[in-house]
């Protein structure tokens, strides 16, 4: 039987309800980030107007409240500079790591507490069988360091291009953050100069060590 059309309002009323809870929730969240601290459940849902009841529909627990909200933070960004990347491999890559460090370190808190949140989540799996594990984090990170670098994959024989990419990774994103400023003990200037730097070094090492590696020798025809 068709809706009629007061029950096809009252449908779409409510799922507008629940999009504009649910956003009202993780905007709570980012702005108790931007305070230096990892809000509780309870605390989110005092800030958005909500019982921790409702908060708890929307998000199951911190850990998923967090995910969403670095999500939300960086893909229209990282989607932004992949759309308009340069030509040059190195300014492509630059651009990139650029754009991940400005929005990381305009909002540490926030960016510390999904770190927090993803190895807490292994934690959470570690007696699973890593067969049975599925994925901690999304992939959104290594697909945007992949279209960066993806022109070198013309230049670079495919393992050399899989461990640059690979090594990219280490360099930039939340954990190269944490890295710069507690291991190292940078300021944000000086440690988001370390990080570009070392990416667009990875990449002339990179095109240095192939040009360097001699081509293999073609077959000769077999004699008849």
């Amino acid at each position: 039987m068709a809706l009629s059309r007061q029950d096809n309002s009252l449908t779409t009323g409510r799922a507008n309800q629940k999009q504009r809870t649910r956003r009202a929730l993780v905007d709570a969240a980012v702005e108790l980030s931007q305070q230096g601290h990892s809000p509780t459940m309870t605390e989110v849902a005092e800030a958005a107007l909500v019982s921790p009841a409702t908060a708890y529909r929307y998000f199951p627990n911190t850990q998923v409240l967090t995910l969403e909200m670095a999500t939300r933070e960086a893909q229209p960004k990282i989607d932004a500079v992949l759309a308009t990347l340069p030509e040059d491999p190195e300014d492509r890559i630059d651009a990139l790591v650029r754009t991940i460090t400005d929005f990381q370190f305009e909002n540490e808190a926030l960016w510390r507490s999904v770190l927090k949140a993803v190895l807490e989540r292994w934690l959470s799996r570690v007696d699973v069988p890593e067969r049975d594990r599925v994925p901690i984090r999304g992939s959104h990170r290594l697909e945007s360091v992949e279209l960066a670098l993806a022109p070198l994959a013309e230049v670079l024989p495919a393992d050399q291009h899989r461990r640059l990419v690979m090594s990219t990774m280490l360099v930039c994103g939340v954990e190269a953050m944490v890295s710069a400023r507690d291991a190292c003990g940078l300021g944000e200037a000086e440690a988001v100069d370390v990080m570009r730097w070392a990416a667009r070094a990875l990449q002339r090492e990179a095109v240095r060590e192939s040009a360097a590696t001699p081509a293999p020798a073609r077959p000769t025809p077999a004699s008849r």
